[in-house]
């Protein structure tokens, strides 16, 4: 039975996919929900929390898309070795990361590409080029995006956390009256 191919697939963060809880944060801002000096300690702890979980997941997306962005370079270095003078020439070949056999490189033209999904293209060689370099400018484009969107988290989580300590402050200076005044 033929084995269908498709068109390669690649999961593509962007900034205004990041979360649906960025518009909720900007009309909180804007004036859309409740200022951020009006919210409790309670509301803006949680808040922080969120915004803390969402750097953390943000941080593993961008270290995934850095490693992926890695292997296709590390690709991309492979294929340079393909060239007819290497043709017949002893080679060690990849089992596992860490497992090589001897062999003889027999195909300097033409390669076999993962393009994802468990699909496999027979392409070659520059094609092969082509493609890795499409799909490193992807995720490094991807990764880019992603690091706006941790800076704009980063600064709202900044905004947060100054605003609780001043919420600290007032309260303790609160409790310190009622004290001078008891006592």
């Amino acid at each position: 039975k033929p084995r269908r191919f498709e068109a390669p697939r690649l999961v593509c963060i962007s900034a205004s996919t990041m979360g649906a809880d960025d518009e909720e944060e900007q009309e909180q801002q804007s004036g859309g929900g409740v200022p951020l000096s009006q919210a409790s300690l309670q509301q803006l702890n949680m808040v922080k929390q969120q915004l803390e979980q969402e750097i953390r997941s943000l941080l593993n997306n961008q270290a995934a898309l850095r490693e992926a962005e890695a292997r296709f370079e590390a690709s991309m270095e492979t294929l340079k070795s393909l060239c007819p003078e290497n043709q017949g020439k002893p080679m060690l070949i990849p089992l596992t990361s860490s497992l090589y056999i001897d062999g003889f490189m027999t195909e300097t033209k033409k390669v076999t590409v993962d393009v994802g999904t468990g699909y496999y293209i027979e392409m070659s060689v520059e094609k092969a080029q082509k493609f890795c370099s499409r799909r490193s400018k992807l995720l490094t484009d991807n990764a880019v995006k992603v690091e706006g969107v941790l800076k704009e988290k980063r600064k709202n989580l900044e905004n947060i956390q100054v605003v609780m300590q001043q919420k600290m402050y007032a309260y303790q200076a609160q409790q310190e009256a009622l004290k001078e005044k008891e006592g």
